[in-house]
């Protein structure tokens, strides 16, 4: 076996970038789109999200990432549980919807009180539901990592919401839904 040659390691910069650069190179990351919702003390409140991930499959844990001062990021600074709704490609109403800030948010959609007692959205391609285990603060969002307690992939008025229903993502600033490539 030979020895690799030395390697050369630039120094890093000094700083770290603006948050408009940031947020300008991460618009060309596209990512699925989730409704994440919990219920708290006067009711269901529920955001947008993109920074879902999968980090274990044993056991089964996600993480995602809220606003700490935004309604829902109190609300899941105190919850033990939640659904994270993954959004079908015909659902950009929707995320838009919980996109914003504000209240009212479930008023114009289909939804009822799930499992846990939480809030479960109507005709999505997959939901989870989610019970806390850590949450860290990082910046000015709060981390969360949840174990996975229920998933269902339901489907709807007769149309298959399973693996091949295409999902909706978010790129550039903007919704779209992502279609299977041909094999």
């Amino acid at each position: 076996m030979t020895a690799s040659p030395a390697l050369t390691v630039p120094e890093l910069s000094s700083g770290l970038v603006l948050p408009d650069m940031l947020r300008t190179t991460m618009r060309r990351h596209g990512a699925g789109v989730a409704v994440i919702t919990t219920r708290d003390t006067d009711g269901p409140v529920g955001f947008c999200a993109t920074s879902l991930t999968s980090v274990s499959l044993d056991p089964p844990t996600v993480s995602f990432a809220v606003a700490i001062g935004s309604t829902s990021g109190q609300a899941w600074e105190r919850t033990g549980h939640g659904i994270i709704h993954l959004l079908r490609s015909d659902q950009a109403a929707v995320a838009s919807n919980f996109a914003r800030s504000g209240p009212d948010k479930f008023d114009a959609i289909g939804w009822r009180w799930g499992p846990n007692a939480q809030p479960l959205l109507d005709h999505v391609l997959a939901w989870m539901l989610v019970s806390t285990r850590i949450r860290v603060a990082v910046g000015d969002h709060l981390l969360i990592v949840c174990d996975v307690r229920e998933v269902a992939v339901p489907s709807r008025a007769g149309l298959d919401a399973g693996p091949d229903a295409g999902p909706l993502i978010h790129h550039n600033g903007r919704f779209h839904g992502l279609a299977a490539l041909p094999q």
